[in-house]
Protein backbone atom coordinates (compact mmCIF):
# COMPACT_ATOMS: atom_id res chain seq x y z
CA UNK A 1 0.00 0.00 0.00
CA UNK A 2 2.53 2.22 1.02
CA UNK A 3 4.77 1.89 -2.74
CA UNK A 4 1.19 2.84 -4.44
CA UNK A 5 1.13 6.05 -2.35
CA UNK A 6 4.64 7.06 -2.98
CA UNK A 7 4.11 5.96 -6.75
CA UNK A 8 1.34 8.17 -6.81
CA UNK A 9 2.85 10.98 -5.09
CA UNK A 10 6.85 11.38 -5.40
CA UNK A 11 8.92 12.82 -2.56
CA UNK A 12 9.96 16.12 -3.49
CA UNK A 13 13.06 17.77 -1.27
CA UNK A 14 13.65 21.24 -0.60
CA UNK A 15 17.18 20.87 -2.16
CA UNK A 16 16.40 20.14 -5.17
CA UNK A 17 17.84 22.96 -8.09
CA UNK A 18 15.13 24.47 -10.33
CA UNK A 19 15.89 24.79 -13.66
CA UNK A 20 15.11 28.23 -15.07
CA UNK A 21 13.33 27.56 -18.20
CA UNK A 22 13.66 30.66 -20.66
CA UNK A 23 10.62 31.83 -23.06
CA UNK A 24 12.44 30.94 -26.35
CA UNK A 25 13.50 27.80 -25.11
CA UNK A 26 9.02 26.21 -25.38
CA UNK A 27 8.10 25.22 -28.21
CA UNK A 28 4.50 25.78 -28.90
CA UNK A 29 2.43 22.30 -30.46
CA UNK A 30 -1.18 23.04 -31.25
CA UNK A 31 -3.12 20.52 -30.81
CA UNK A 32 -5.20 19.76 -34.25
CA UNK A 33 -9.00 20.95 -34.26
CA UNK A 34 -11.20 18.19 -34.29
CA UNK A 35 -14.79 18.39 -35.61
CA UNK A 36 -17.44 18.16 -33.43
CA UNK A 37 -19.68 15.46 -33.86
CA UNK A 38 -23.52 17.44 -34.41
CA UNK A 39 -25.72 15.24 -32.02
CA UNK A 40 -29.04 16.21 -32.68
CA UNK A 41 -30.84 16.46 -28.97
CA UNK A 42 -34.08 14.94 -28.90
CA UNK A 43 -37.04 17.22 -27.97
CA UNK A 44 -37.81 17.80 -24.61
CA UNK A 45 -41.35 16.52 -24.21
CA UNK A 46 -41.94 17.16 -20.72
CA UNK A 47 -42.82 21.15 -21.11
CA UNK A 48 -45.68 20.36 -23.38
CA UNK A 49 -47.13 17.19 -21.64
CA UNK A 50 -47.39 19.40 -18.38
CA UNK A 51 -48.93 22.85 -20.25
CA UNK A 52 -51.49 19.87 -21.75
CA UNK A 53 -52.34 18.32 -18.60
CA UNK A 54 -52.48 22.12 -16.34
CA UNK A 55 -55.07 22.50 -18.93
CA UNK A 56 -57.85 19.31 -18.07
CA UNK A 57 -61.11 19.16 -16.84
CA UNK A 58 -59.43 17.94 -13.61
CA UNK A 59 -56.64 20.79 -13.45
CA UNK A 60 -58.37 23.80 -15.03
CA UNK A 61 -59.87 24.59 -11.36
CA UNK A 62 -57.17 24.13 -9.04
CA UNK A 63 -55.16 26.32 -11.84
CA UNK A 64 -57.44 29.04 -11.13
CA UNK A 65 -57.32 29.28 -7.73
CA UNK A 66 -53.70 29.70 -7.94
CA UNK A 67 -54.52 32.31 -10.42
CA UNK A 68 -56.58 33.87 -8.35
CA UNK A 69 -54.20 33.76 -5.59
CA UNK A 70 -51.49 35.02 -7.56
CA UNK A 71 -53.38 38.26 -8.33
CA UNK A 72 -54.10 38.73 -4.73
CA UNK A 73 -50.76 38.58 -3.71
CA UNK A 74 -50.09 41.15 -6.61
CA UNK A 75 -52.33 43.50 -5.18
CA UNK A 76 -50.50 43.40 -1.77
CA UNK A 77 -52.04 40.26 0.07
CA UNK A 78 -50.01 39.09 3.12
CA UNK A 79 -50.37 35.39 1.88
CA UNK A 80 -48.23 32.88 -0.40
CA UNK A 81 -49.45 30.41 -3.27
CA UNK A 82 -47.59 27.58 -1.81
CA UNK A 83 -50.97 25.37 -0.94
CA UNK A 84 -52.20 26.44 -4.09
CA UNK A 85 -49.02 25.90 -6.09
CA UNK A 86 -48.90 21.91 -4.35
CA UNK A 87 -52.02 21.49 -5.25
CA UNK A 88 -52.07 22.58 -8.99
CA UNK A 89 -48.18 20.44 -9.52
CA UNK A 90 -49.62 17.13 -7.43
CA UNK A 91 -52.71 17.41 -10.39
CA UNK A 92 -50.75 18.02 -13.25
CA UNK A 93 -47.99 15.23 -12.54
CA UNK A 94 -50.64 12.78 -11.79
CA UNK A 95 -51.62 13.28 -15.28
CA UNK A 96 -48.20 13.76 -16.88
CA UNK A 97 -46.37 10.80 -15.42
CA UNK A 98 -48.35 8.11 -17.37
CA UNK A 99 -47.44 10.26 -20.51
CA UNK A 100 -43.55 10.19 -19.91
CA UNK A 101 -43.48 6.95 -19.70
CA UNK A 102 -45.67 6.06 -22.86
CA UNK A 103 -43.35 7.86 -24.97
CA UNK A 104 -40.22 6.27 -23.61
CA UNK A 105 -41.62 2.94 -24.01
Amino acid sequence: MLSFITELFPAVYAEEEKEEVSIESVEVVEAPAEEPEEEEEPEDIKPAIEEACGETPTCTPLKHHLDECTRRVEEGAHEDCVEELYHFMHCVNDCAVPKYFDKLV
